[in-house]
């Protein structure tokens, strides 16, 4: 039957909760050096620092693997905690994308996300007489709460495979699962600060179209909160690059000219990697296999390719992101294939800051929507 990527997960009756074994296999937060190996294995990554032991791991997990084809519930447990580990790494480096477009938090499973954020009143300072009255402004200090959400990804495991020492399926299924569920977190929390720019009536930095004039413009006020990160699809990004160069005036024509620099760039990336001081970094967009385009005549992408964003960094984010208790899983049996099948769970959340919209700066282009 192989690895296979479980899209529907209506149908698992479950029988083994891992939450406790996944915990088994870290130490201090990292995986033990048994996982350590095996995920390296998986991901295809240098194992030759660890000699020998990298042939009695995978030995080790053979023998667990047969053992679950057999039936035993505690190696079906073990084996699918260690690929819980083995998943729990690519898919937390992969969440540092929210880090550009807002702060993120981690917390435990029997913990909330409260933050605060405070605002001005009042005049701060002005001229007066020696002898005067000075002001006296005060700070009004905000409470609230991000709400949650799970994210899930499945996997039917072949433990007969496993127990021959194939994992390469598990490597392809397993990219399946983090691509998954790293495309509906950031695609949650890109909608979330989308929807509230656009929703704002007032104070909000915000354009139609990708020109030279939008950018420029919204660029000018993203700057003045510090320094800025320009992020979107290949479709926004790519557009920057028709922006740059400088102009030369001919007796014929106005031309724009790249210098070698630049066109070296474009020529390696099809992207530039700043403009006007500014980095440029492409969103990964992946596409939806399971669901055509507004056209019907290719894949829809999972995340919106209208948008340009201008975040700046290093200040108190209108985007507040959390990630709940890391990585959970859970096996069970397919009740339609009758395939043991392990779900993966991400508890997240977001939340926007009405008061700190202004500080994101966002063009929206519909002619690039797919």
């Amino acid at each position: 039957m192989g690895f296979t990527y479980v899209e529907d997960t209506k149908n698992i009756q479950p029988n083994v909760e891992l939450n406790s074994l996944v915990n088994n296999k870290l130490r201090n937060g990292k995986a033990t050096e048994d996982v350590e190996i095996f995920s390296k294995m998986v991901w295809g990554k240098d194992t030759t620092k660890y000699g020998t032991r990298v042939d009695t791991v995978l030995e080790n997990v053979k023998k667990i693997a047969d053992k679950a084809n057999n039936g035993d519930v505690a190696s079906q447990a073990e084996i699918n905690s260690i690929t819980t580990v083995t998943l729990q790494q690519p898919l937390m480096q992969r969440m540092q994308l929210n880090s550009f477009l807002g702060n993120t938090t981690v917390v435990g499973y029997d913990e909330a996300l409260r933050f605060e954020y405070y605002e001005m009143q009042g005049e701060f300072s002005r001229d007066q007489a020696a002898s005067g009255a000075a002001v006296i402004p005060t700070v009004k200090k905000s409470t609230d709460y991000a709400s949650t959400r799970t994210a899930s990804g499945g996997i039917s495991i072949d433990y007969r495979e496993m127990s021959a020492g194939a994992i390469d399926g598990f490597a392809r299924a397993a990219e399946q699962v983090v691509t998954s569920i790293t495309n509906q977190i950031v695609l949650a929390n890109i909608t979330a600060l989308h929807d509230a720019v656009v929703a704002a009536t007032t104070m909000k930095n915000y354009a139609a179209g990708i020109t030279g004039t939008n950018v420029d413009a919204v660029l000018k006020i993203a700057r003045r909160w510090g320094s800025v990160t320009m992020l979107g699809d290949y479709s926004a990004v790519s557009k920057i690059a028709d922006l740059t160069g400088f102009l030369v005036n001919s007796a014929t024509a106005t031309e724009r000219r790249f210098s070698e620099e630049t066109m070296n760039e474009i020529m390696r990336t099809g992207l530039i990697k700043n403009y006007k001081g500014t980095a440029v970094v492409e969103i990964p967009n992946t596409y939806d296999i399971t669901t055509l385009n507004a056209a019907g005549n290719f894949y829809k992408p999972y995340m919106p390719t209208t948008d340009l964003w201008f975040i700046p960094q290093g200040q108190v984010a209108a985007l507040q992101c959390v990630y709940r208790g890391g990585l959970s899983s859970i096996t069970g049996v397919d009740l339609n294939t009758r395939s043991n099948v392990t779900i993966y769970d991400c508890c997240y959340g977001n939340k926007v800051i009405p008061q700190y919209i202004p500080l994101v700066g966002c063009i929206y282009d519909s002619s690039l929507a797919e």
